[in-house]
């Protein structure tokens, strides 16, 4: 089994609910002060803190509503468990989780940069924005590389723990402004390659990123998130996802049916060896995908070789600045504020 992660306990009277509910910039759990909330998503918001060391880390609390279902709570702790023993440059790293006053929390590594949907579209109201090709294809490879070592995972006896991460998306992948991408939010992970599905409300709004498989709650595995990375670069290179029709029932059927326009039908231009990668890994049969992340970053990696230049890190860290800089930077001046130096 795997090692169960770092746990800090606190006691108090007050029931999960209204502890949860009374966070707030400067508000304090377990060690760390929180200093300003980032980012919420369908089980848990995301806070900038500051550990008792004066290190930024990063805050995940579950949200309110869900501070006393035990479903809910005991994804949050699988969450941890899953994501802190994945150990690679690409994953984010998980400190440790904890409950202060019924609060469940993880601590994790602060990651300065931006989600790749925010480089799609930085602020809202304005268009989406493709990456250029030979970008997108680095991103991916990049983030291929952090789903090779999740699904790699193995337990204290050696043995595979077939790991499926479940929610890929471009919220879930960062790019730092070191140039460094890197993979969030293991909520929804899978163990053992199990049917479980998470309950309905996480899956809301996510049918874009599933695999044919999970959609219809079939058995996951390596190839269902082979797929959605597939899905992944063809919404960074061609500004679409390729199932959305804007609700849940209509996306689901185009899904399992594999319907959606190729590359090169939307853009006679578009790079035939890089349209044939996408295709490959969102094959509807997983038996046509990919068989590893692995084998996707290495085609990605073979593209990015015959069509030009190596990209680097600084590479990406400068694309970044010139796509979500100043969203970077706006974060920056909150923390500081926060921190007492603004």
């Amino acid at each position: 089994m795997l090692a169960a992660p770092r746990f800090a306990m606190t006691s108090s009277e007050a029931p999960p609910s209204s502890a949860t509910a009374a966070l707030a910039p400067g508000a304090q759990l377990g060690p760390y002060r929180l200093l300003a909330a980032v980012a919420q998503g369908g089980m848990a918001r995301v806070w900038a803190a500051q550990d008792r060391a004066g290190t930024v880390v990063a805050i995940k609390t579950i949200r309110p509503e869900l501070a006393e279902d035990a479903t809910y709570r005991a994804l949050f702790a699988d969450e941890a468990r899953f994501a802190s023993s994945v150990a690679h440059p690409n994953v984010c790293r998980v400190y440790g989780l904890g409950e202060d006053r019924g609060v469940l929390y993880i601590a994790m590594e602060w990651v300065r940069g931006e989600s790749f949907a925010r480089i799609l579209k930085p602020l809202k109201g304005e268009p989406v924005r493709p990456v250029a090709a030979r970008h997108a294809a680095k991103l991916i490879a990049d983030g291929c590389a952090a789903l090779h070592a999740t699904h790699e995972l193995r337990d204290r006896d050696g043995r595979t723990v077939r790991l499926v991460h479940c929610d890929v998306s471009p919220q879930n992948l960062l790019l730092t402004v070191t140039g460094q991408v890197k993979l969030v939010d293991f909520g929804v992970a899978r163990a053992t390659a199990g049917t479980s599905s998470p309950p309905p409300s996480l899956r809301a709004g996510k049918a874009a990123y599933m695999a044919p498989e999970q959609a219809v709650g079939r058995r996951v595995s390596r190839l269902s998130d082979v797929f959605v990375l597939g899905a992944c670069l063809y919404e960074l290179t061609t500004g679409r996802r390729p199932f959305a029709t804007g609700s849940w029932e209509g996306t689901i059927e185009r899904l399992t049916h594999g319907d959606f326009a190729t590359p090169r039908e939307l853009d006679p231009d578009y790079p035939e060896l890089l349209e044939r990668v996408v295709l490959r890994a969102m094959a509807s049969s997983d038996a046509l995908r990919y068989p590893s992340a692995e084998r996707m970053r290495v085609a990605l990696e073979d593209y990015l070789r015959r069509s030009g230049p190596p990209l680097d890190a600084s590479d990406l860290a400068t694309f970044l600045d010139e796509r979500a800089g100043a969203l970077v930077r706006e974060r920056d001046d909150a923390i500081q504020r926060a921190l007492g130096y603004g």
